[in-house]
C-alpha cells in the first residue's frame, strides 16, 4: 500500500479540531444511536465492532434519491460497479454477488444475473438503511463475504399521505424519465397500525453511439404494505407484502455466423414478498419468529430489429420459503447470548438452467424450449456472545453452522472487539472465516444475458468448488465533539473464488479463481463547519489481486472518493453538492480487451419548502456531463420534484 498516502490520511481523520466541533447542531449531525443488522440484537453504533454505517430517511431525502441506486454509491466502502453496462453494488470490493441485500432483514428472490437490484429497490417508506461492512457470514449466512445492506421500513407513526412527482431528463438527448409515488401512514390507532406506498415509473430509450441503450427503459411498478398488531406493550405482530411488476427493454447486439444482428430484449418480471413475524420484548432480551415467501416470475424475449422475428424466449421461475426463530438473553450482567435457527428451502426453475431434474417444455412463438429444475434446502443455527469484558472491553463472538442437500456443511466463525481507552477514542478489531457454495445459477446457467451492449452467452459451471475467506479488519474511530472520524485498514484471503470469464467474443463462464487478495484503507471524515453548513468525505484505496496470476481483478477501482457538503439556509431551503470520484478503475468491456479509467461525477440538489405541505426540489445528476458508453454513463440527468402532503 502507498505508505505516503497512509501518513497523510492518518493525521486528517484522527487530529480534527475542536474549533469546528462546537459549532454543530446537535441535531443535523449526530448519527443514529443504535443500530441492529450487525448483530441481530440493538446496540449502540459506537460500540459495534463491526464497521457500520447508517444511511437515515433525512439523509435519503436530502440526495433527492427515489431507488437504492439513489443514495448508496457515496457512503464509505461501498462502490457502484459499472461492469457489463449494468450499476451494481459492490462492498470491500466485493460484487454485487457477495453482499446480501435484505428488506427488514428478510432476504430477496433476484435474477441470476446479479446487475439489476439497485433499479428496482424502492425507497418510498424507509426508516433507514443500515450498512454493514466486512463477512457477516457467522449470522446471515454464504451470501455476506462482502457485507450486508439491511433496508428497514418504517413503523405507523402519525396519520399522513405524502404525493411524490418526479420528471427528468437526460440533457444530451432529451430523453425522458418520470416517477410518481405516494406513501401513507394510518398513525397508531390503539393497537394498530398501517403504512402503504407505491411508485410507478417510465423511462425513454437512450442509445449509445452504437445504437445499444445505456440501460433498461420501460416501465416499473412497485407497491408495499406493512400492518402491525400489539396485543400488548411487549408484544408485536407484523405482515409486510410487496409486490414489483417490470416490464423493460434493452436494445443489443448479437454476434452470429451471419454477422451482427440488431436485438430487441423484451423483459418482464413479477416480484411478490410476504412475511409474518413476531416480536416479544423480554425482560432481559428478545423473542423472534419469522416466516416469508419470495416469488419471482420471469419471462424474456429476443426479438430481431430489423426483421421483427422471435430469436429466443426464456422463463424462469425463482420461490424462497423461509423460516427463522432466534431468542437474545442476558444470561448475566456481562453476557448477552443470542441463539438462532433458520431453514430455507428455495426452488431455481428454467428454461435457462440445464440440471437434468424437474424436466418440462414451453412453447413460445411456436417453438418449443426445454427446462429444468434445481432444490436446495437450505438450514442454519448460530450463537452469538456479547461480551462486557470491562467498561472499556466489548466483545462480541458469533459462529454459525450452515448444511443444505447439496453441498456439504460449514462452520464460520468471528470475533470482534471494540476497546474504548478514553471517550471519544475506540479501537476496533474482526476477524472471521466465511463459506460460500456455488448458487445453482452458477452451476447450471445457459442464458444470454446483456453486456455493454452485447448480447452474449453466461454459462453455469458444474465443477465449480465452494469457496473460502478469512477476513481481518482494524480500526480506529476519534470524535470530537460532533466531528467524527474513521480510518480502518482491512483484508481477505479468498481461496477458489468465483467470478466470470470471458471464453470468446459471445460467451462469458463462471469459473474459480485458486487464490485471490482483497484489501485497502477506508477513511472517513463528518464535520460540522458552521451552524449551517456541514461537510463530510470518505476514501477508499483497494487492492484486488488474481494471487496467481499477480494481475487485478476486474470491475474495480484503486481509489474512490466521495465527498458533500450541505448548506441550510434556513428550515426552507437547502442545498447539497456530492461528488464520487472512481480512480483507475479497470474492467473488460469484452474478450481480449482491458481499459483502466477514471471518471468523476459531480452532483447537486436545492431544495425550497414552498408552503407548510408542499417542497420542490431541482437537481442535475452528472453536472459536467460525463459520457462514456463503455460504462454507460450518458450524461448529464437534470430533474424536478414535487413533494406534497395532503
Amino acid at each position: 500500500m502507498n505508505k505516503k498516502l497512509l501518513l497523510l490520511l492518518v493525521p486528517l481523520l484522527l487530529s480534527t479540531g475542536k474549533s469546528y466541533a462546537e459549532t454543530a447542531d446537535s441535531h443535523e449531525f449526530d448519527m443514529p444511536e443504535v443500530v441492529v443488522t450487525a448483530t441481530k440484537t440493538v446496540m449502540n453504533i459506537q460500540d459495534v465492532p463491526a464497521a457500520v454505517e447508517v444511511i437515515t430517511a433525512e439523509d435519503i431525502q436530502s440526495y433527492g434519491a427515489h431507488i437504492l441506486k439513489d443514495v448508496i454509491g457515496s457512503a464509505a466502502g461501498v462502490s457502484i460497479m459499472r461492469a457489463n453496462g449494468r450499476e451494481a453494488l459492490s462492498i470491500r470490493g466485493f460484487d454485487a454477488r457477495y453482499s446480501m441485500i435484505l428488506i427488514d432483514g428478510k432476504r430477496i428472490p433476484a435474477e441470476p444475473d446479479p446487475y439489476y437490484e439497485l433499479d428496482r429497490i424502492s425507497l418510498e417508506n424507509v426508516e433507514r438503511i443500515e450498512i454493514v461492512r466486512g463477512p457477516v457470514t457467522s449470522l446471515y449466512g454464504a451470501d455476506a463475504l462482502g457485507g450486508v445492506v439491511n433496508i428497514i421500513t418504517k413503523t405507523a407513526s402519525k396519520e399522513t399521505f405524502t404525493l411524490r412527482l418526479n420528471q427528468g431528463v437526460l440533457s444530451r438527448t432529451g430523453d425522458r424519465n418520470g416517477r410518481y409515488s405516494f406513501t401513507y401512514d394510518s398513525g397508531k390507532q390503539e393497537k394498530f397500525g398501517m403504512t402503504l406506498s407505491g411508485s410507478y415509473s417510465d423511462s425513454d430509450a437512450s442509445l449509445k453511439s452504437n445504437g445499444t441503450t445505456y440501460s433498461p427503459f420501460g416501465e416499473r411498478k412497485n407497491m408495499n404494505a406493512r400492518f402491525e398488531y400489539s396485543p400488548t406493550d411487549k408484544e408485536t405482530l407484523t405482515f409486510t407484502a410487496s409486490r414489483m411488476e417490470e416490464d423493460t427493454r434493452e436494445y443489443a447486439i448479437l454476434q452470429t455466423a451471419m454477422g451482427n444482428v440488431r436485438t430487441d430484449v423484451r423483459d418482464n418480471n413479477d416480484r411478490s414478498q410476504y412475511a409474518l413475524s413476531y416480536t416479544k420484548d423480554l425482560s432481559d432480551g428478545e423473542l423472534y419468529f419469522n416466516a416469508y415467501r419470495s416469488v419471482w416470475d420471469k419471462y424474456n424475449d429476443t426479438v430481431n430489429r430489423t426483421s421483427g422475428q422471435y430469436i429466443n424466449s426464456v422463463y424462469g421461475y425463482t420461490t424462497i420459503s423461509g423460516l427463522e426463530a432466534r431468542i437474545s438473553k442476558k444470561v448475566s450482567d456481562d453476557h448477552l447470548l443470542t441463539l438462532g435457527g433458520e431453514y430455507r428451502p428455495e426452488l431455481f426453475r428454467g428454461t435457462g438452467i440445464q440440471t437434468g431434474q424437474g424436466t418440462f417444455t414451453k412453447v413460445f412463438h411456436g417453438k418449443v424450449y426445454e427446462g429444468s429444475e434445481v432444490k436446495t434446502n437450505y438450514s442454519a443455527v448460530y450463537l452469538q456472545d456479547q461480551w462486557t469484558v470491562s467498561p472499556k472491553l466489548l466483545a462480541v463472538a458469533s459462529a454459525r453452522y450452515d448444511d443444505s442437500n447439496k453441498f456439504e456443511s460449514n462452520v464460520s466463525p468471528k470475533i470482534g472487539v471494540t476497546y474504548t481507552p478514553e471517550p471519544g477514542w475506540r479501537v476496533k478489531f474482526n476477524a472471521g472465516q466465511g463459506f460460500r457454495v456455488p448458487s445453482p445459477n452458477q452451476l447450471y446457467l445457459k442464458l444470454n444475458v446483456t453486456r455493454n451492449g452485447n448480447l452474449v452467452s453466461l454459462l453455469g459451471n458444474p465443477s465449480l468448488k465452494p469457496e473460502d475467506s478469512t477476513s481481518y479488519d482494524l480500526s480506529v474511530e476519534r470524535d470530537v465533539g460532533n466531528v467524527k472520524s474513521k480510518l480502518t485498514f482491512f483484508t481477505s484471503k479468498i481461496t477458489d473464488m468465483i467470478d466470470e470469464a470471458w471464453v470468446d467474443s459471445a460467451t462469458v463462464k463462471y469459473q474459480n479463481i485458486n487464490r485471490a487478495t482483497i484489501q485497502g484503507i477506508e477513511g472517513e471524515i463528518s464535520v460540522p463547519l458552521s451552524d449551517r453548513l456541514s461537510w463530510s468525505g470518505n476514501y477508499t484505496y483497494l487492492d484486488a489481486t488474481n494471487d496467481l496470476t499477480n494481475t487485478r481483478l476486474y470491475n474495480r477501482a484503486r481509489h474512490k472518493l466521495s465527498s458533500r457538503v450541505s448548506y441550510r439556509q434556513s428550515e426552507t431551503l437547502t442545498a447539497n453538492l456530492w461528488v464520487d470520484s472512481y480512480l483507475h478503475y479497470w474492467f473488460q468491456p469484452a474478450a481480449n480487451i482491458s481499459t483502466n479509467t477514471s471518471y468523476t461525477l459531480w452532483n447537486m440538489n436545492v431544495e425550497k419548502q414552498l408552503t407548510k405541505n408542499q417542497t420542490l426540489l431541482l437537481g442535475i445528476d452528472n453536472i459536467f456531463n460525463h459520457k462514456d458508453d463503455a460504462l454507460s454513463l450518458p450524461g448529464a440527468f437534470i430533474h424536478v420534484d414535487l413533494t406534497m402532503k395532503l
